[in-house]
């Protein structure tokens, strides 16, 4: 289930792509991130990120760790090889910001050594979800 909202890079919005396999928390995120005014896209789950990847410019991946299949963990390893990720070598990697159901500092700790930006606890209310995205764009250089 990929949603594509298109956009003109020119004058683009950041664009976030959502990976989740909850349908409705997938839907309450991007929403909220379109609110927000950003292009979002979607994924179901990990496998579907590289193919994504690959067909768009992504600015953000907001990521669920607990996935059938590829699970959050494994898309982050990814990211650090950019053949498997689908980006070029021109690309930047997108910013990472891990939104699990898992409240541990120990599993927010390695998600950042393996080299997401932001950790959010699910649930999490939209306007912090925002912030997040809007502050790790802000280290983009």
């Amino acid at each position: 289930m990929s949603g594509v909202t298109s956009i003109d890079r020119a004058g683009a919005r950041p664009t976030v792509l959502v990976v989740d396999d909850d349908v409705k928390f997938l839907s309450f995120v991007a929403r909220t991130l379109k609110r927000g005014g950003f292009a979002v896209l979607t994924a179901s789950d990990g496998a579907e990120v590289a193919d994504v990847l690959g067909r768009h410019t992504v600015d953000v991946l907001v990521l669920d760790l607990q996935m059938p299949g590829m699970n959050g963990f494994e898309v982050i390893r990814s990211l650090q090889q950019p053949l498997l990720a689908g980006i070029t070598p021109q690309a930047e990697r997108p910013r990472v910001v891990v939104l699990s159901g898992r409240d541990e500092s120990d599993t927010a700790a390695f998600t950042q050594r393996l080299g997401a930006d932001a950790y959010l606890t699910k649930p999490c209310w939209g306007d912090q979800l925002l912030a997040t995205v809007h502050h790790v764009l802000g280290h983009r250089h």
